[in-house]
């Protein structure tokens, strides 16, 4: 922005006296009968080829970074192929495969019998379909795109740039960008796009972050830095692999692109349209994944700071309110949220601030319309938020009683409460719920995190409204990946941000001196308003203020302030602007210049009293301390010495951060270290051998490709609720249950099934399924999750283990890893173990094994004598109950056979489906209990 700024003499570190152009740069650096010295010409010279210089080097690293962002997320393309990885993933593929198959109309209407048999899922309504959305989009984009070859011409500076990213990677450097000779484009399989929108979308993300870093510090050099930062740190790489397509893969864009446009909504008054690309941001945030609520809170929260800190005005009010109405107009349209956004009580709170600026701004029109004092419009002000807040207590005592707010959903609560345990034995038992440890946050945010806290006080020293989000970001993200490890990965920006506003401010301090000499501007500051201010001349200091707004607001000072106001009839004067110079300003309130962000001087408010206590602050020093202080800055900026000291300090910093080299090395390789061990897609995976070394172990992809070449296309198959996503996209059969959490009774029957005795799950068994399916081999087979199960299965059915053990200790190991009574009659047990221990076997007349893969990490069996009659009565559209005749939204039910089985169960109360109706289990009333032990603790 100084590039072509008019050199002022007292800016050169030579006292020398110069002539040179004052006018507009825009019109030419020689003004009429002026010329330009030949100093002055040589300064300007070498200024705008050093600021070029560094452009180019800064468009160098941001390209080599997103090269960075996408390449470290290829090696499982690399080592694996096109593969989708882990589990839920899988059904996210299997529904874009849906989506691109049958079109969106058609997607958002689908009632899955594939899936939760026999009573289906409806998936269109209760999915995230952002990444499908996006997936579809470029599959139909690349369609109409036709197959083309393309040879990159060889020209010289092609040449060149190849030579030096090939000297950097004989250095080591990695993921150095590379530069084809030729591109060659066809359109490609939506497992394939699926695969590789992870590593697209990674350096999508990288992008945001660093806007939103630039914004927030206005820093190009801590944007670009942010940039490298968030495209290699472990938490950004956590679900964002190549193959891993799972909502935070594209979800992570949508953070940092609608927090991006927020912050910059905000950056003066008249910012506010940003808020409308600000909604729509906030609209594929929603689209994409249920982590929206963090992005909704954290913009009306800092919304609400905003207001405490007395930077409430016009422009941030259109902004939050355009956002506001754009976003939660486009939020209730996605079929999963519906109106959650003005029912659910995790959504209350930015609703209620945006009932709140309506009062604030309708509070200020008036203001401005009667010319109110600071006293009568603080009095006004409470009268109408005393109305404001009896109308709010009225309308939540009538909606209340009818059941209009939804409660906060279990892994919501779990976020708050000071225990690791939320009640709920499903939720309990996923790991990702728990607490994340210190070495979680070592391994996932590492040499960042270290730098970050510098950062922070960097945002102390600015106080931005953007440094101000980045503080109420950093609190909210360690607190809640507290209490859940998944959301380390929410970490990943604000700590990115934290370390680059450190660094980016060390690069602008270093280079500033340089600049300086080369003839930037310097300080400009003057002490004489704030003195004028200070001695009780009023008048004159807001004949300075109004100048200065002028000026900060792109006008001229000059001109404005000597501006004719028109007459009235009568001879007086009339206000251009009745709204601001109506209003009666006391004298004693503090009139400095207007910031950037700020619009007017708005009394009664915090905003007076901040301005009060900056006069206190300047009135308590004298006008030789003022003096000095104006003088030691432009001394700093102007004396040839003090510019040497400054280069010799800049020269000190740079060695000290070359010093980090070592540090910076070895984090870009545990990044890379990280991504490699993210890289097995599970179902496929580099294990060490004892003979062979490191050999692809591809027993669970085998598995199932064995199920979909060797049984049935309607063969049903019963595996615990984790399996559920890879057998039906895999295998391509009917699955029992999935890895959705939305039906808790059905998956605790499954549960209870897999841990009742051989023959007492078998009788339930034969009525559902054609095939059983367990993991086994060790580690994290069935036999580890097994616990799990009995306990989920409890929860419904409490004669499993019996209320007396809500934790069903009965079925486990014991401390020599021999099975409890319990276990070792389970069907599990004996499933995992058939045959692999001496006297452990399944009875033939049950189940008969059919596959076992070449590791042994799956085994299959048939069930034996099923009941057709079962069978054919599930399939039957009479037994699927309807919301409507006709409808295709149609709920199967459980077979007759099933009666006394389903009679037993207890209705959990799963407030994340509003079942308030639900029996407590004993596991939950256990988990209650243990909490008020700690809290009277």
């Amino acid at each position: 922005s100084h590039i072509l700024e008019p050199l002022p003499t007292k800016a050169l570190p030579w006292r020398v006296q110069l002539s040179y152009c004052q006018g507009d740069a825009s019109n030419g650096l020689l003004a009429q009968g002026m010329t330009l010295p030949l100093v002055g010409m040589v300064l300007l010279l070498f200024r705008v080829a050093f600021i070029l210089c560094l452009l180019l080097l800064q468009l160098f690293f941001v390209s080599w970074f997103l090269f960075a962002a996408f390449d470290i997320r290829m090696y499982p393309i690399r080592d694996f192929g096109m593969i989708i990885h882990e589990f839920d993933p899988w059904f996210n593929y299997r529904a874009a495969e849906y989506m691109a198959d049958n079109g969106m109309a058609k997607f958002f209407k689908w009632y899955d019998y594939m899936s939760w048999y026999p009573i289906g899922r409806p998936i269109g309504t209760t999915i995230y379909p952002g990444m499908q959305l996006t997936a579809l989009a470029i599959r139909e984009t690349m369609l109409r795109i036709p197959a083309f070859t393309w040879d990159i011409p060889q020209v010289t500076p092609l040449k060149i740039i190849r030579r030096i990213f090939g000297v950097l990677r004989k250095a080591g450097y990695l993921s150095v960008p590379l530069i084809p000779k030729k591109i060659e484009f066809a359109p490609m399989s939506v497992n394939d796009i699926c695969c590789m929108i992870p590593p697209w979308f990674g350096s999508i993300a990288s992008l945001f972050t660093g806007l939103l870093t630039y914004e927030i510090t206005r820093s190009m050099n801590a944007g670009i830095i942010a940039t490298g930062i968030m495209a290699v740190i472990p938490a950004h790489l956590m679900r964002s692999v190549g193959g891993e397509f799972d909502n935070e893969a594209v979800a992570m864009a949508a953070i940092a692109c609608t927090f991006w446009l927020w912050i910059r909504s905000l950056r003066t008054p008249k910012s506010w349209p940003w808020g409308v690309l600000t909604g729509i941001a906030y609209i594929y945030m929603v689209l994409a994944w249920g982590g929206y609520i963090f992005v909704l809170n954290m913009i009306g929260v800092h919304a609400l700071m905003l207001v405490a800190l007395g930077r409430f005005n016009s422009g941030v009010y259109k902004a939050y309110t355009l956002f506001y109405v754009i976003g939660t107009f486009g939020a209730v349209q996605v079929p999963v949220v519906g109106w959650q956004p003005l029912r659910s009580l995790e959504q209350m709170g930015p609703l209620l601030v945006f009932f709140g600026y309506q009062l604030l701004a309708f509070c200020d029109y008036r203001r401005r319309k009667h010319g109110m004092s600071t006293k009568d419009f603080v009095f006004f002000r409470i009268r109408m938020s005393g109305l404001f807040l009896a109308g709010l207590v009225g309308i939540a005592f009538l909606l209340y009683p009818t059941g209009y707010f939804g409660p906060l959903s279990a892994r919501i609560r779990g976020l708050f409460v000071k225990h690791t345990k939320t009640g709920n034995p499903l939720v309990d038992s996923v790991a990702e719920h728990q607490p994340a440890s210190s070495g979680i946050y070592m391994n996932y945010l590492n040499l960042p995190l270290d730098y970050a806290w510098h950062g922070a006080a960097v945002c102390v020293y600015k106080r931005s409204s953007g440094c101000y989000f980045a503080a109420l970001y950093a609190a909210v993200a360690v607190h809640f990946s507290g209490k859940m490890s998944r959301l380390v990965l929410i970490c990943a920006p604000i700590c990115t941000i934290g370390c680059a506003v450190w660094f980016g401010f060390l690069a602008d301090f270093v280079l500033e001196p340089v600049l300086l000499m080369l003839g930037k501007s310097g300080y400009q500051g003057d002490d004489t308003e704030m003195a004028d201010v200070g001695n009780g001349s009023f008048e004159k200091a807001k004949s300075k203020t109004n100048d200065g707004s002028a000026k900060n607001n792109g006008g001229s000072g000059k001109t404005k302030g000597k501006e004719k106001q028109p007459e009235s009839k009568d001879g007086k004067t009339k206000d251009k602007d009745k709204g601001k110079s109506s209003t009666k300003y006391d004298s004693d309130f503090l009139l400095t210049p207007l910031l950037e962000h700020e619009e007017e001087h708005r009394p009664g408010g915090i905003m007076q009293i901040k301005s009060k206590c900056k006069r206190l602050a300047w009135r308590a020093m004298g006008d030789s301390q003022r003096k000095a202080y104006v003088d030691g800055r432009k001394f700093l900026d102007r004396n040839p010495i003090a510019l040497v000291l400054r280069l010799l300090l800049s020269a000190f910093i740079i060695y000290h951060i070359l010093g980090l080299e070592t540090k910076v090395a070895t984090f870009v390789q545990h990044c890379h270290n990280v991504a490699r061990q993210l890289s097995n897609p599970k179902v496929v995976s580099y294990v060490r051998d004892r003979v062979h070394g490191m050999v692809k172990m591809d027993d669970y992809l085998k598995g199932y490709q064995w199920v979909d070449e060797n049984t049935p296309k309607d063969a049903r198959v019963i595996a615990w609720w984790d399996y559920g996503y890879q057998i039906t996209g895999i295998a391509k059969r009917t699955s029992i249950a999935d890895g959705n959490t939305w039906n808790h009774e059905h998956i605790a029957t499954l549960g209870r099934t897999l841990t009742s005795p051989e023959k007492k799950a078998w009788n339930a068994i034969r009525h559902l399924a054609d095939y059983l399916l367990v993991w086994a081999g060790g580690g994290g087979d069935d036999l580890a999750k097994s616990p799990h199960l009995a306990r989920i299965g409890n929860s419904v059915f409490p004669d499993h283990c019996g209320d007396e053990d809500p934790r069903c200790n009965k079925f486990g190991f014991h401390a020599d890893r021999s099975p409890t009574p319990m276990m070792a009659k389970s069907l599990l047990y004996k499933a995992v173990m058939h045959n692999m221990k001496e006297g452990v076997k399944l009875d033939r007349r049950y189940f008969q094994e059919v596959h076992t893969t070449k590791h042994g990490k799956m085994r299959i069996y048939k069930v034996m004598n099923i009941s057709q009659e079962s069978k054919d009565w599930i399939a039957d559209p009479k037994n699927r109950v309807c919301d409507a005749p006709g409808s295709w939204y149609c709920v199967g039910q459980y077979p007759p056979a099933l009666d006394k089985l389903i009679a037993k169960r207890k209705s959990f109360a799963q407030v994340e489906d509003f079942n308030k109706g639900g029996q407590k289990s004993a596991y939950t009333k256990l988990i209650e209990k243990e909490r008020a032990g700690r809290n009277d603790l």
